[in-house]
């Protein structure tokens, strides 16, 4: 190991290609160091000293089970609950009491299904449940599932265990902190509440392949484009508006670059669209 610095050129070229074959995600010719720091790490737990080899067992799929580590360790899993706070407070909002007015005329299902598509650990899936749960009696009675997505099985385990440390809930309101979740000080973590977790499943997925679940009326996918190029984008995208009901909603990152992508949609915002 002590050889290894970075990849050479030809090197990062195969795992860039690779990563983008399995992923969508297009690795940037200026994160050399980055992706040989991290993959530096797998050499190290696999007892390896060669880039080439690890490719090589890597791409022939020699290592079992190791392509799924590979992809929790190249992936970036960085979110905590409530973030970009007007997107949510759009769902708490307008969205669901929409939803409820159609239902109350009769125009629509006492159902909703919500996907948090590349949830990480579930920070943002248990936010839109929170927001769910708080609607308490309107939505009394309801079928409600929210739906959470990764590649990464490391970071679908941590979402399936609802524990989070500090920085992952400094935006969570004290009264929100206290109802929706179970503190314990002595090891400064907080676990969410059965009543929240329940409305939440999560199942590893990758953005590239279409959704095999009944259509969603609304869909999350917020700062994941941006780790996409212009030919994984509208792969993704395609798969996301296959998903929605018709007049469902997709509510996308500010800068992940979408819009050029979503002309059968309709655009209510610089991060809503609405499926016709």
């Amino acid at each position: 190991m002590s050889g290894l610095i970075t990849l050479t050129p030809p090197q990062f070229k195969l795992f860039q290609a690779f990563i983008h074959q399995h992923t969508g995600i297009w690795t940037q010719d200026t994160k050399v160091a980055l992706l040989s720091n991290r993959i530096r790490r797998r050499l190290r737990e696999r007892g390896l000293d060669s880039f080439d080899v690890y490719y090589s067992l890597l791409s022939e799929a020699k290592l079992p089970g190791e392509l799924g580590h590979f992809i929790d360790c190249i992936t970036t899993n960085e979110t905590h609950f409530f973030r970009t706070s007007d997107h949510l407070d759009w769902f708490a909002g307008s969205f669901l009491e929409g939803a409820i007015a159609r239902a109350a005329a009769g125009h629509r299902q006492q159902s909703l299904r919500v996907w948090s598509a590349a949830c990480s650990s579930g920070e943002e899936a248990y936010s839109l449940a929170i927001c769910l749960a708080e609607r308490g009696s309107q939505l009394a009675g309801w079928s409600l599932r929210v739906v959470g997505s990764d590649i990464s099985e490391a970071a679908l385990a941590r979402a399936r265990a609802a524990i989070y440390g500090p920085k992952a809930v400094e935006r969570v309101a004290p009264d929100r902190l206290a109802k929706y979740f179970v503190a314990d000080p002595a090891a400064e973590t907080w676990k969410v509440k059965p009543a929240v977790a329940g409305l939440c499943e999560f199942h590893r997925h990758n953005l590239l392949d279409p959704m095999r679940e009944p259509a969603f009326d609304c869909i999350f996918l917020r700062n994941v484009l941006i780790y996409f190029n212009d030919a994984s984008k509208p792969v993704a995208l395609k798969n996301l508006v296959n998903s929605l009901h018709s007049g469902g909603f997709l509510v996308v990152g500010t800068t992940d670059g979408a819009h050029d992508f979503l002309g059968s949609l309709e655009r209510c915002s610089t991060f809503l669209y609405r499926k016709p």
